[in-house]
């Protein structure tokens, strides 16, 4: 068998890999040569085991910017992630010309295609006046943790024409490969259900960080209601039960701002989804209420330690930490990453090769991305190197040194203080 995926941003890149490591021949096809010919010998996104089984599986692997070459594949799948603005707004600009060339190319053929992308409620229909064999998958990646997601899926949510109809033998053999749950029905309702599946996070982040608000205003422990939490079936051990800076990444985002704009053309009631959006935005700006709140001088030099929205990830999109550097250009930001992309035009932003070269003379320190090497520095050698005594580490990163900094202003989103 042989597999094609087309559009090589995260999600082809990955979920090749995964089929690449079932043993199956996978062929990456994509408009851009640049990244065609970077793939060939590594991929271009980071996540946890990914560069370890694309060197295993080189010799399972074909890159061409040739549209025509899926016609020698049994099975193609359509994995190009969709970009979205700060907002949420769908860009279906790439993936329209990438879907257009490849029916062009299989025109004729009895090739089955499956969309992985993730694309609004009736996009999958309009498409299949143009490819008569067209599925809808829902992918359920997780940045951070994608490869291991796709390799052993949850489940399998697919949509076709009508609601329980039979899939592709070629189809059938892909899923085998990654046994679990499946759930068949119509593409307006597989659509759907990737969007429900965010909302429903969405309303848990929400309502985790709304009620971590109070119970720190309070002078409460987060921590000793967590597991009476967990212990009630209605919520559950899985539940998202860590307070944060409300939603980034974009996907969720995205989903929400869909939903929206869906419910608003057919008169659904969407004002509780809009409350989700107007409770994340508050959260995410609980760093910069802090900063506000501390005696810090224009000049000061403040340390920032993470880039992207969250750790075994280089994004950064809708990242709380590039908020920060937004909101406060009276600042010296020295700021550390061990893995995201980060440009700046701006002089008051200075990128460091360690922690410790960041942290170094700095007034404040912000702890913003929970990477484990993060986790593991000593207290007293921050302290040596720093010239302030205030901390604002929202994930509680170095609650492990929570005795060393003792006699620090230390702000957490888990510990009683400002909000």
């Amino acid at each position: 068998m042989r597999v094609g995926f087309v559009g090589m941003s995260h999600l082809g890149q990955v979920y090749s890999a995964a089929t690449a490591a079932a043993g199956v021949d996978v062929l990456l096809m994509d408009d851009d040569a640049d990244l065609v010919d970077r793939l060939l010998t590594s991929p271009t996104v980071r996540e946890p085991g990914l560069d370890s089984v694309w060197r295993a599986t080189a010799s399972q692997r074909t890159c061409t910017t040739e549209f025509l070459e899926c016609r020698n594949c049994d099975l193609v799948l359509i994995t190009r992630d969709v970009p979205t603005s700060s907002s949420g707004e769908s860009d279906l600009t790439a993936i329209e010309r990438l879907v257009h060339r490849l029916f062009q190319a299989l025109a004729g053929s009895s090739i089955p295609v499956v969309v992985l992308s993730q694309v609004a409620p009736g996009t999958t229909r309009r498409w299949l006046n143009s490819y008569p064999d067209l599925s809808y998958q829902v992918e359920t990646l997780v940045f951070g943790n994608a490869l291991d997601r796709a390799t052993n899926p949850e489940r399998h949510i697919i949509g076709r024409e009508h609601s329980g109809g039979s899939l592709h033998p070629m189809h059938e053999v892909w899923l085998a490969a990654f046994p679990a749950e499946r759930f068949v029905m119509s593409f307006e309702s597989a659509e759907m259900t990737k969007i429900a599946i965010n909302i429903y996070l969405a309303a848990s982040v929400c309502t985790t960080n709304t009620i971590g608000e109070l119970v720190r205003s309070l002078g409460a422990q987060w921590d000793d209601i967590v597991p009476a939490l967990r212990s009630d079936r209605r919520i559950g051990e899985f539940a998202y039960l860590t307070p944060g800076l409300g939603l980034s990444g974009g996907n969720i985002e995205r989903d929400l701002a869909s939903f929206i704009r869906i419910s608003g053309s057919r008169g659904v009631d969407n004002d509780m989804i809009s409350a989700l959006l107007r409770s994340s935005a508050h959260h995410r700006q609980w760093v910069s209420r802090q900063l506000r709140d501390l005696p810090l001088s224009d000049g000061s030099t403040i340390a920032m330690l993470g880039l992207a929205y969250k750790a075994e990830t280089a994004s950064t999109k809708n990242s709380p930490s590039i908020a920060v550097l937004e909101e406060f250009p009276n600042y010296l930001f020295r700021v550390h990453d061990p893995s995201a992309d980060f440009e700046t035009a701006r002089t008051n932003v200075q990128r460091c090769e360690s922690w410790e070269d960041a942290v170094r003379g700095a007034d404040c320190l912000l702890v913003m991305t929970p990477w484990d090497m993060y986790r593991t520095i000593d207290g007293q050698l921050l302290l040596r190197l720093m010239r302030g005594r205030r901390i604002i580490d929202p994930h509680s990163v170095l609650a492990h040194e929570s005795r060393t900094l003792t006699d620090v202003d230390y702000r957490s989103l888990r510990r009683p203080g400002p909000q």
